[in-house]
């Protein structure tokens, strides 16, 4: 896929780089109005960004930096690290972004591959102690958190809404979304999965 800034900047994204940057901007990245994508993680995985720079390094800034925080309400400082890719992603931000919110990109939909959602998931995938495995979708609209499970129900993984506005795996299909996204799951992450 090729992107462009300005007249005559073009940009050559691999299909699974756009994999991989989909699957971010549903989870934790940020697209900026310039059009450039910030990629954060907590130090605790560190393996993982790691994963993803190297993936997306070709179309990217400098290398990963470390950030520390201080919480002046909990007095406590925290670390993360993140990188920038390069500032070709203007188009998409009208798209994930409408009316000051995150949506989900119906423009994109074909491009949620199983790639896209072990990425989704690795970033905002959690499961608790009664075997609930879910996504965080709170920032999304209605819609957009419609959408996306109607997306799920394509790849035969069935989940539902709860009131949180977190998106929850039927138990039914919990065997048919971990073969979905199993193969994609970076190592330092399999511990999302049962």
């Amino acid at each position: 896929m090729i992107f462009t800034a300005r007249k005559n900047l073009k940009l050559d994204v691999s299909d699974k780089q756009v994999e991989i940057l989909i699957g971010c901007l549903l989870g934790d990245a940020y697209l900026t109005k310039l059009g450039k994508i910030q990629i954060e993680q907590s130090d605790k995985q560190e393996e993982y960004i790691k994963w993803k720079h190297q993936e997306l390094a070709s179309i990217s800034y400098s290398g990963l930096k470390e950030v520390v925080r201080f919480d002046k309400q909990d007095k406590r400082v925290t670390k993360s690290f993140r990188f920038w890719t390069r500032q070709f992603f203007k188009s998409w931000r009208d798209i994930f972004y409408r009316g000051g919110c995150k949506v989900f990109p119906k423009e994109l939909k074909e491009l949620i591959t199983p790639l896209a959602i072990a990425v989704w998931y690795m970033d905002d995938g959690s499961y608790d102690m009664k075997s609930n495995y879910m996504f965080s979708t709170e920032s999304f609209d209605l819609q957009s958190r419609i959408d996306l499970l109607r997306k799920l129900e394509f790849w035969e993984v069935e989940a539902t809404l709860k009131n949180s506005g977190k998106l929850r795996i039927r138990s039914k299909s919990l065997k048919k979304f971990f073969e979905l996204v199993g193969p994609y799951v970076h190592q330092s992450m399999k511990y999302k999965l049962p």
